[in-house]
C-alpha cells in the first residue's frame, strides 16, 4: 500500500511539473502578440526546417516568431511571416538565414543586422535571406566527387 502512495506522490509531482513547463512556455509564446509586435515578411527559397512557431533571433536572444507561412504564387518562393518585439527596429539591408542550434539542432531564424539608418516598416518584405544549408546534401555532394 505504502509503494502505492509513493507512485501516485510522484505521478501527481510529474503532472504538475509539466503543467506548469506547457503553462510557461504558452506565456512565452504569446507575449510577442500582447506586446504590440509588427509583422514582417521574409522570402526564402526553401523554408525547410521552419515552422509556424519558429524563434526568430538576433544575437542568440529570441526577437520573434514565425506566425504564418506561404508560397509566392508570382515568384514560387517561401513567404514566412514574423512578428517581431516591437522594441526592435531592423534595418533595412539586415540579412536573414535559416540556421539551427548545431549539427541536429533545432531551426530559427537568424537576423544579421545591417548598418543602414532606415528600417523596416510593418508588413514590409526581407528578399536578402539565405534558405538552411543541408548538412547530408553537402556530405552527399562530396562523397559522389570522390569517386
Amino acid at each position: 500500500m505504502a509503494e502505492n502512495k509513493l507512485e501516485i506522490i510522484v505521478g501527481a509531482v510529474v503532472l504538475l511539473v509539466t503543467g506548469v513547463f506547457f503553462y510557461l512556455l504558452l506565456l512565452e509564446n504569446e507575449s510577442f502578440m500582447k506586446n504590440g509586435g509588427y509583422p514582417l515578411i521574409a522570402e526564402f527559397n526553401s523554408a525547410q526546417g521552419v515552422s509556424v512557431g519558429t524563434d526568430v533571433k538576433l544575437a542568440g536572444i529570441k526577437v520573434g516568431t514565425v506566425s504564418d507561412m506561404s508560397i509566392n504564387l508570382e515568384t514560387y518562393k517561401a513567404d514566412v511571416q514574423m512578428i517581431i518585439n516591437s522594441d526592435l527596429e531592423i534595418p533595412v539591408d539586415s540579412f536573414l538565414a535559416v540556421s539551427s542550434e548545431g549539427l541536429l539542432g533545432a531551426h530559427f531564424v537568424e537576423v544579421l543586422p545591417g548598418i543602414d539608418y532606415e528600417y523596416f516598416q510593418p508588413g514590409e518584405k526581407v528578399v536578402q535571406t539565405q534558405s538552411h544549408v543541408d548538412f547530408m546534401s553537402l556530405m552527399a555532394g562530396f562523397v559522389n566527387s570522390q569517386n
